[in-house]
């Protein structure tokens, strides 16, 4: 996009993206998702509400769920990381397989028989936006991370102390725990 930032007024709601936009405190959000403040701004009568992906905008899509740590806790954890990972492979078939029984545990979580209706709309509309999204694979590709990288460096939001052109992507990136 084209614009200049120092021209706008800069507002930090948290994660109450909706809230700010309902309140008049914010314009425009970012770091929002589709499926949670989406069905949110509806459900709270901002019809207008909608989403554009970053993507479109040269921005790499970075809003997944990556799991970091340092190399030496790594090396030590590497067989209870990949319990989790496939962990979170099997809570993944049962949202596709069972998708009434992965909404009654959400909605135990969520606390929705205690809700106000609002919120249960909000609650419904959100998992049901969600559902479809987990994907069954969590691998990500080096290219991915490579042009991650690039992205941070040419936009000057990571610096290399090295003075190198790039960080190598693979000292810092594996699939190993999926396999």
């Amino acid at each position: 996009m084209d614009c200049d930032l120092e021209s706008y007024g800069k507002y930090n709601g948290g994660f109450f993206h909706t809230d700010a936009l309902q309140s008049g405190k914010a314009d425009v959000a970012t770091l929002v998702f589709w499926n949670f403040e989406i069905p949110e701004a509806k459900a709270k009568g901002l019809e207008h509400a909608s989403f554009f992906s970053l993507k479109e905008w040269g921005v790499p899509d970075f809003c997944q769920l990556v799991l970091m740590t340092t190399p030496a806790r790594f090396s030590e954890l590497q067989p209870k990381l990949r319990q989790l990972v496939l962990g979170m492979r099997r809570a993944t078939g049962i949202i596709h397989q069972q998708p009434a029984l992965a909404q009654k545990y959400y909605y135990n979580f969520v606390q929705y028989q205690n809700a106000a209706p609002t919120q249960q709309a909000i609650i419904d509309a959100t998992f049901q936006a969600t559902l479809p999204a987990f994907p069954n694979d969590n691998n990500m590709s080096l290219e991915y991370y490579q042009r991650l990288m690039s992205w941070l460096m040419d936009t000057n939001q990571v610096s290399n102390s090295t003075g190198a052109s790039q960080i190598p992507v693979s000292t810092y990136w594996t699939n190993t725990v999926s396999w």
